[in-house]
């Protein structure tokens, strides 16, 4: 596992029961905040279906 920024992820929850756009947000954040893991496949298949670009370093064509 990767370093986590045990700070930001107190400051930063997920909310309960997430509409499937406050999911992108929280991950797209994440990732720029904290290196403890990446951004589910199936967040990045949500962002495709959206036409919110991958950030720097993601793939949509990963599984």
């Amino acid at each position: 596992m990767r370093k986590i920024n045990a700070d930001w992820h107190r400051a930063n929850p997920m909310p309960k029961n997430p509409s499937p756009e406050q999911r992108i947000d929280w991950h797209l954040r994440h990732a720029v905040n904290c290196e403890c893991r990446g951004i589910p496949a199936g967040i990045l298949r949500l962002m495709q279906a959206r036409g919110i670009p991958a950030p720097e370093g993601y793939d949509f064509s990963r599984k």
